[in-house]
Order: C-alpha cells, then sequence, then structure tokens
C-alpha cells in the first residue's frame, strides 16, 4: 500500500519517507509497550537489588512506584 500510494502519508510523500516513518513509528511504540512491560514486572521486585547495578534503572522505578503513579500510567495508556 505505501509503495503504490495508497495511503494518505505515501500520496502526500515520496513512499520511501513513509516507509521509514512507518517503521520508526513502530519501533518507538515496541520501545514504550517493553517499559510498560518492565514496570509492570518490576513493581514486585525489591529495588534494592539493582540499586548499584542499574542506578538509571532505579531511579526510573521508584519514580514509577511511588504512591500510585503506576496505576494513573497504565490507566493513561488504557
Amino acid at each position: 500500500l505505501i509503495f503504490t500510494e495508497q495511503t494518505k502519508l505515501s500520496s502526500d510523500v515520496h513512499p520511501a519517507l513513509a516507509f521509514v516513518v512507518m517503521w520508526i513509528a513502530v519501533l518507538w511504540l515496541s520501545v514504550v509497550e517493553g517499559g510498560q512491560a518492565s514496570f509492570v514486572g518490576l513493581a514486585p521486585v525489591n529495588r534494592e537489588l539493582f540499586k548499584e547495578s542499574h542506578p538509571l534503572a532505579y531511579k526510573c522505578a521508584e519514580a514509577c512506584h511511588t504512591g500510585d503513579n503506576l496505576d494513573r500510567y497504565l490507566l493513561g495508556r488504557q
């Protein structure tokens, strides 16, 4: 559909650009979905286990799992 210009984006711009934009969007969605699965999966894990080895993940998990942040994030994704 993209290369035969049967989509709105590919009819307005070059089909190769539409193809690249589509794959960037798919990859971004994969990252977001993976992050959501990680936050849900890490909820019952003691965060002190990875505090020293993965400091950035620890900071993100602390922010996400403080209060009802995880529940609000998941409700916002519905």
